[in-house]
């Protein structure tokens, strides 16, 4: 039986952590490559089913397959994931900078990467895996996850407050609001502010924006197959602008992925806000 559920995190982890997700499905839910798109966030996966191949691509056609805790990084161009028999999986959504509230290592070394998440969180994941195991229903799970990740809260980054700042100016204002604006509102100069924004979240501030541009397409794209509409409601110069960009992220054109079963990238297009 298929089901995706979304836990909010306790109010001490709400600054850092989206959500908590757990994903069950059956044998043969993910049997071929299934689209990744960029999402803009770092994701801690604890895989309790078969496993699975992640980060598939041209160059790297078998992905990577990992056993224990892992880190999937930010990414900037598509990759697929396939699985090899029933799907178990429990993940941390990490907000955009939020990673850093647990270890002093940048997001921007994660960049299109999935590692052993003991090489950033330390070897206690491994313990963690196992009392997880352990939780007799799924809320419970979460729960205990909750209580290991504030345990394992350092503080809050130096930086969150601009951070956070200017990922409120990009996703929230009404026209496409320029980097400039941003560092006139702040008082900081753009190097500076592009040094700190990539240690956070792994982009740049104009390449963050690249990223939830296209994120808010794909949504608009539930309700409509216009796409002078969608380049419009989005600020894309044109379809050609709007068309490159969903090429890189997806592999394909609008229609064609319009089409498709994409099981994962309708899950979080459904669940996940831009």
């Amino acid at each position: 039986m298929f089901s995706y559920q979304q836990y909010y995190p306790s109010a001490p982890l709400a600054d850092f952590i989206e959500c908590y997700w757990l994903l069950n499905a059956p044998g043969g839910f993910m049997d071929t490559p299934d689209r990744l798109i960029p999402g803009g966030r770092v994701e801690l996966i604890f895989n309790f089913g078969a496993p699975l191949d992640w980060l598939i691509s041209a160059d790297n056609p078998k992905g990577t397959r990992l056993n224990g805790p892992m880190l999937m990084g930010q990414r900037n161009r598509i990759f697929y994931a396939q699985s090899n028999g029933k799907t178990r999986m429990l993940g941390v959504r990490f907000k955009p900078g939020g990673l850093l509230a647990f270890t002093p290592i940048p997001a921007s070394g994660l960049l299109n990467a999935i590692i052993p998440a003991d090489l950033i969180l330390g070897a206690q994941l491994k313990n963690w895996e196992m009392l997880l195991q352990e939780q007799s229903t799924d809320e419970k799970m979460v729960q205990a996850l909750d209580v290991l990740l504030k345990k394992a809260l350092k503080s809050t980054p130096d930086d969150r407050l601009l951070v956070n700042f200017t990922i409120d100016a990009l996703r929230n204002s009404q026209e496409d609001i320029s980097i400039a604006t941003i560092c006139q509102q702040t008082g900081w100069y753009y190097k500076k502010l592009e040094r700190v924004f990539l240690k956070n979240t792994g982009y740049t501030p104009k390449y963050y924006h690249k990223i939830l541009r296209f994120n808010k397409a794909v949504r608009i794209m539930r309700t409509t197959d216009v796409l002078t509409d969608i380049c419009y409601e989005c600020n894309y110069f044109d379809q050609a602008h709007f068309i490159r960009d969903f090429r890189q992220f997806t592999g394909t054109t609008p229609g064609q992925f319009k089409k498709e079963d994409n099981k994962i990238a309708a899950i979080l297009i459904k669940h996940q806000p831009v």
